[in-house]
């Protein structure tokens, strides 16, 4: 119990506070090339109510201006994952009945405190980021000439993994993991996080345009 609730916590935070994000590493299977869903549901695995919403949100906002129909999680599944059907046949009903046939998931790999050197300058001239065989399995569980000195300087980094579901067999398709530096605002955090993926998505061609 204190395992979950330690996990979600730091799922809040990492859903919380991150400035930008740039992927680390990206999969996909061997046998997908891309498709033009019908339907793609964004789910956020977070107890965190308003963390998930933002984060849904903002993603599927980007996600449809590219001409991907997509929906928040929240229009269809609880906000409880105690209330989430087990059954795996059941949860597939229940998308398909909505009409979604993909799912993007976001959940929480690791959060690190991690130290880097900054190197200092004498000018400053400002200018004007498939191991779970299924779907089904995995969603349970300033300017001057001024010297500067170099120093070193402390960062929260939170990784999140994206992974993108077909409804139909379970199966991963695409999978990316995502550096993210804290910052304090959930806005910001889900903003970036959602344009970044979105981009990944799009350009790679891992989602088509369904309109």
């Amino acid at each position: 119990m204190k395992k979950t609730f330690f996990a979600m916590s730091l799922l809040a935070l990492a859903l919380g506070g991150c400035l930008s994000t740039k992927f680390s590493a990206t999969w996909k299977a061997p046998d997908y090339e891309g498709k033009a869903y019908k339907q793609v549901l964004v789910w956020a695995l977070s107890e965190n109510v308003a963390n998930r919403s933002t984060v849904e949100d903002e993603v599927t906002h980007f996600l449809n201006l590219k001409g991907v129909n997509t929906h928040s999680g929240a229009d269809v599944l609880p906000f409880d994952r105690n209330t989430i059907p087990k059954d795996k046949q059941v949860v597939k009903q229940k998308l398909q009945k909505h009409g979604y046939d993909a799912v993007l998931t976001v959940g929480l790999k690791d959060v690190k405190e991690e130290t880097h050197y900054v190197e200092g300058s004498g000018y400053y001239n400002p200018m004007a980021y498939g191991y779970y065989g299924s779907f089904y399995g995995y969603y349970p569980h300033m300017y001057g000439a001024v010297y500067q000195p170099g120093y070193y300087a402390s960062t929260t980094n939170v990784y999140l993994e994206t992974n993108l579901w077909d409804v139909e067999t379970g199966k991963l398709v695409w999978s990316g993991q995502s550096k993210s530096e804290h910052q304090g605002s959930v806005d910001k955090t889900a903003n970036a996080y959602a344009r970044a993926v979105v981009s990944e998505l799009i350009n790679k061609k891992i989602l088509l345009p369904t309109k």
